[in-house]
């Protein structure tokens, strides 16, 4: 698939989700539900991309399995799925929190060196509007430039840690808790035009 074929594909599912809180996945065979075939992934691959993308997740969710009608007679296991898409959502939700409170953690400290860094700065500006050297001069306002830089950068990335990172695995988390209590359908695939099945 290219990309423009992969963006309308997303925009077709998402509409789909939106209308009636369905997904409709095509499979090769039952067990590709959760086993890949090297070309397109595995069923939950294709699922969690839909769902991780869209802005909103429904409460419920039915996820429609089609299946070619030699494939149908053995269906997926609906358990295993469920239960793959369990420990998933909790190794995602771990993920979420340990960004979130190595944030919070380090955010004394970062706060603490973020203002020994400004005060630098502001120094350094000081002593360079009262110096008569222009080397001197240039050197003390590279190091303030280079210190308000560093303030910000060091007092930033651990509030975007905390507030922020920790938000896409959060809800990574939630699709895989949605697809864990998913009503899962079999359904036959649609044949190919022109196919004589």
């Amino acid at each position: 698939m290219t990309r423009p074929q992969i963006a309308k594909a997303m925009h077709a599912a998402h509409r789909q989700l939106r209308r009636d809180r369905t997904i409709d996945v095509e499979l090769d065979s039952a067990e590709q539900l959760l086993d890949g075939n090297g070309r397109e992934g595995s069923g939950v691959d294709q699922l969690v991309g839909i769902l991780d993308s869209s802005l909103r997740l429904p409460s419920a969710l039915v996820v429609r399995v089609a299946l070619p009608g030699e494939a149908n007679a053995h269906e997926p296991d609906v358990g295993a799925f469920h239960d793959y898409c369990q420990v998933q959502a909790n190794t995602a939700w771990r993920e979420a929190m340990t960004l979130r409170q190595g944030g919070i953690r380090e955010l004394p400290r970062a706060l603490l060196l973020a203002v020994a860094a400004a005060a630098l700065g502001v120094v350094a500006g000081y002593f360079a509007q009262n110096t008569d050297a222009t080397l001197l001069m240039v050197i003390l306002y590279a190091v303030a430039f280079i210190a308000v830089i560093a303030a910000w950068t060091i007092g930033w990335t651990p509030i975007e840690q905390a507030l922020f990172d920790w938000r896409a695995p959060g809800h990574t988390a939630a699709v895989y808790e949605l697809l864990s209590r998913a009503r899962i359908e079999v359904v036959d695939q649609p044949r190919e035009p022109g196919s004589s099945r």
